[in-house]
């Protein structure tokens, strides 16, 4: 479906980058607008999810008189106001193992970002960057990344180790045995961050975008 993540297909639309230097628009992404982005809590709801199936679809069965109506009526509107402040994702690839894991799913609040702008270590949903659009992938496929660098950071991998602004990174969430691919050094333009998977070997991320 249109919630879930497919590895080597996820990202979210390009800012238009005519200024950057093209060795810079390699593995750039920019927000369209706060709403674009949405940071991940790491909420696994599969048990919340069969505790709801338990209690309210037998409660809903019940409801005869005026007054339960009423109270349906109430849900709804409390269900689609926690809409539009969060949603739950699908996490469907191992780009982000070990931290999530497919099969795994995540709520994803839309509000922080409307007073903040991305910072490093926060785990992001966004669709498809346009560098990915112009290959072909549908713009409505959604990918998970963690920040690892924000605008104007220098940031680099020398023998797998990621070091920005010149301090060699402690990443003790990403997934072991990771490659010791290289990457030059390069500053992120403003209003750009840099993303990654959590499993380097198996992420289609800003080091290919």
């Amino acid at each position: 479906g249109g919630q879930r993540e497919r590895e080597a297909k996820e990202g979210d639309p390009l800012r238009p980058m005519a200024m950057a230097p093209p060795r810079l628009l390699r593995g750039l992404i920019a927000p369209m607008s706060p709403a674009d982005w949405l940071p991940c809590h790491l909420q696994l709801l599969a048990s919340s999810a069969s505790l709801l199936h338990r209690w309210w679809l037998p409660s809903l069965a019940r409801l005869r008189c005026p007054s339960c109506s009423d109270g349906f009526k109430l849900f709804l509107v409390l269900l689609l106001f926690s809409a539009a402040l969060a949603e739950v994702r699908f996490v469907a690839s191992a780009s982000m193992a070990p931290t999530l894991r497919p099969g795994d799913r995540a709520v994803a609040e839309k509000v922080t970002y409307m007073f903040r702008k991305p910072s490093a270590g926060d785990i992001v949903f966004f669709r498809v960057p346009a560098a990915l659009q112009n290959c072909g992938i549908n713009k409505d496929v959604v990918f998970i990344k963690r920040v690892v660098a924000t605008p104007g950071d220098f940031i680099e991998v020398r023998q797998g180790q990621l070091i920005v602004n010149g301090v060699a990174q402690n990443e003790h969430y990403t997934a072991p045995h990771g490659g010791s691919y290289m990457m030059e050094a390069m500053r992120l333009p403003e209003d750009h961050v840099f993303v990654m998977g959590d499993n380097r070997n198996n992420s289609c991320d800003s080091r290919a975008w």
